[in-house]
């Protein structure tokens, strides 16, 4: 199959952009790691980057996203690694130091767990690769709007049944899903746009490129937190592993999987600035945070956690107990507003919202089909037997480690919202049939790889908390010599 030279740079210019925002972001010395982390989380940068230039550049003419967009991504890339460059000669030269011993069978150890990476890579890719769009939720819900858009040549707006019916003459469309988010329609529109025709196959291998982008970006970030290499392989390998992740690579187009791994990638960011208070990172974690909602609808409750857990590590230590009653007060005061303005119908026994539907408050005893689906069925592999042991053996952490205590808080309060969601409300469903309970599972699995590795990881002596003497060199560097 000839490939177009323009769908060989639709892959390339996101690692380009994404990198040059990433080193630009930088606070310290070049690590173990860094490079890995710049082009892995920079290509997940990079196509967020593409996606909103191509909703400013090419809203009337989609069938050529790419050609209208890349010239707006290239200048960005281009402002981004000159400040990269900039920063980087005001920084010391040194590496920051990576203290970690290798013996010669945890290299082998490395290399072997590198090779089934790259052959799983391989197998699921291929996969992707050739077939058009399958699962249903995907060509039903996920690609219309973006093929659509394509063959029209325009964003043309998607409402609901009922307006479409009722304005039939004003070049409207309408689909079961057409509230959904549309930040995957325009990474599906890039792709397809560069081959210059509505190919599926070549449109679903960028979940791969997602998964592959994510895995590489988290191997860099957890090397640089001082874990050992073939300790950090070991975690990207069981990441990439779990039959659920693969299944969503295999049979690409639903957007739980890029929920997954934009969550991730802020959960890395985030867990970097409260180890080595890098600010940088900080603001790249709160912008991919940010990020959420433009995927999926449940993006904007993972957001909610993410940015109260964020403001709690900000607020002084004193004042903490006083901002998780605000924000309480908050949450409540929302929801009554909310209420009275129609955006969600709640009572004493259910809640209605809109783009959603209506769940009935009331216990549902699926912790049967629950275990199951975490324990039993092929799905998880052996994650959920050796996660709560790596909690236990490692517990001392939470108290001694901000990192550990503030990830584990927002996974806490993120899967006790999920069970209240599967065991409280009419979404038992979910559960029972073992469709979206697993979906939503997965949107935190690599924020819960984060916790394991922020656990892992040494607990002196790391790279990333020599950050603040390294800005130290730099500051006396550049400051001006002071005759004596």
């Amino acid at each position: 199959m000839f490939i177009e030279p323009a769908y060989v740079a639709a892959w390339t210019l996101p690692a380009v952009v994404g990198s040059g925002i990433w080193f630009a972001l930088r606070d310290r010395a070049r690590g173990a790691g860094d490079i890995c982390a710049a082009i892995g989380a920079g290509w997940l940068i990079g196509l967020i980057v593409a996606t909103e230039c191509a909703r400013f550049a090419a809203v009337d003419d989609t069938a050529h996203t790419f050609a209208r967009t890349w010239p707006w991504c290239a200048g960005i890339g281009l402002v981004a690694w000159i400040l990269a460059i900039a920063r980087m000669r005001r920084m010391p030269v040194r590496m920051a130091r990576d203290e970690t011993a290798s013996s010669k069978w945890m290299r082998w150890a490395w290399w072997l767990l590198l090779l089934w990476i790259v052959a799983r890579f391989l197998l699921i890719g291929d996969e992707a690769w050739l077939r058009p769009v399958f699962p249903w939720d995907a060509w039903s819900a996920w690609a219309t709007k973006p093929k659509a858009w394509f063959f029209a040549g325009r964003v043309e707006p998607f409402v609901s049944m009922a307006d479409w019916l009722a304005h039939p003459k004003d070049g409207l469309r309408t689909e079961a899903a057409w509230s959904y988010p549309e930040l995957l329609a325009w990474v599906q529109l890039w792709f397809a746009s560069a081959t210059g025709v509505w190919n599926e196959p070549l449109v679903d291998v960028a979940w791969c490129g997602a998964l592959a982008a994510f895995a590489l970006a988290a191997y860099g970030y957890w090397r640089a937190s001082g874990l050992a290499p073939w300790i950090a392989m070991a975690l990207v390998y069981g990441l990439v592993s779990l039959p659920l992740i693969d299944a969503h690579v295999a049979l690409a187009g639903y957007a739980d999987l890029w929920v997954a791994l934009v969550l991730g990638l802020a959960t890395l960011a985030w867990s970097r600035w409260l180890i080595g208070r890098e600010r940088g990172q900080w603001l790249l974690a709160v912008a991919s945070a940010l990020c959420l909602p433009a995927i999926k609808l449940e993006g904007m409750v993972w957001l909610l956690v993410f940015s109260a857990i964020v403001v709690i590590d900000l607020v002084p230590r004193r004042w903490r107990w006083h901002a998780v009653i605000g924000f309480g007060v908050i949450a409540m005061l929302g929801l009554v507003v909310a209420n009275e303005l129609g955006s969600i119908q709640l009572t004493w026994n259910q809640i209605e919202i809109p783009s959603l539907g209506t769940f009935a408050l009331a216990w549902h005893g699926v912790g049967g089909a629950m275990a199951d689906s975490l324990f039993t069925l092929p799905n998880w592999h052996l994650l959920w037997y050796v996660f709560p042991v790596l909690l236990v053996l490692r517990r001392r952490r939470f108290r001694e480690d901000r990192a550990a205590s503030l990830v584990g808080l927002m996974l806490l309060i993120d899967f006790a919202l999920l069970f209240v969601l599967f065991f409280f409300t009419t979404a038992s469903a979910w559960a029972q049939d073992f469709t979206s309970a697993n979906r939503l599972i997965l949107q935190l699995v690599p924020s819960v790889f984060v916790l394991a590795a922020v656990l892992l990881r040494p607990g002196a002596a790391d790279g990333l908390e020599s950050s603040r003497a390294d800005r130290r060199t730099t500051r006396a560097r550049v400051a001006p010599s002071v005759p004596a």
